[in-house]
């Protein structure tokens, strides 16, 4: 009879045993779950942000693409049709740069958010952003060069030559952000057709003095 009752203890026991077991198992798996979760949802999170300030990047560089070759066109005509002058350029000495940002992509490095997202996205911004950044690297090259630029035009010596050069990098800055607004379009999925035209120049994007 003792030993019936110690097996049956022995039984009981055991059966015990493995409910603990598997409740602590299945409660490990749904905070590994739920923790997966949490890290996709910011993930999610954070590619929206990143949606939407790609967008709004998209919609400056654009305005600054249109404006710059405003200015492109203004010089030639400048060229095309009589002296060049000072006066005469003076409208068209405008650096358009667009406001571009990178703060959502940089918060989410910082928060290590890109872990979860697709390699491809991955790999999609960080050309975007790397392009992004050499486009506002060469725009501040060029606000750097626009003094010594327009103080040369405004002597009256060698305004002519002066004026190609500030064109010159007019050129460059747009051929530089038709670039960038192409990565742009790619990441956010806008077809060619979909995109404004724009009237192509594309001289070497290499800064120069």
């Amino acid at each position: 009879m003792a030993g019936k009752k110690q097996g049956t203890s022995w039984r009981f026991f055991s059966t015990e045993m493995v409910g603990i077991v598997f409740a602590v198992i299945l409660a490990l798996w749904l905070e590994g779950w739920y923790e997966d979760f949490q890290r996709r949802e910011r993930a999610d999170d954070y590619l929206e942000r990143i949606r939407v300030e790609v967008s709004q990047n998209r919609e400056d560089l654009n305005s600054a693409i249109n404006g710059t070759q405003e200015n492109i066109d203004g010089i030639a005509k400048v060229f095309a049709g009589g002296e060049v002058t000072m006066g005469r350029l003076a409208p068209f000495l405008e650096i358009e740069g667009g406001s571009t940002t990178n703060s959502a992509w940089t918060t989410a490095q910082m928060t290590q958010a890109i872990s979860e997202m697709p390699v491809e996205t991955v790999t999609s911004l960080a050309t975007i952003y790397d392009s992004q950044a050499y486009y506002a690297k060469y725009l501040n090259f060029f606000f750097q060069q626009y003094a010594d630029l327009t103080i040369d035009m405004q002597s009256g010596n060698n305004t002519a030559m002066t004026a190609r050069k500030f064109q010159q990098h007019l050129s460059i800055s747009n051929s530089l952000a038709r670039q960038l607004l192409q990565n742009y379009d790619t990441f956010l999925g806008i077809n060619a057709e979909e995109a404004p035209k724009q009237e192509e120049t594309a001289p070497s994007a290499k800064p120069s003095n």
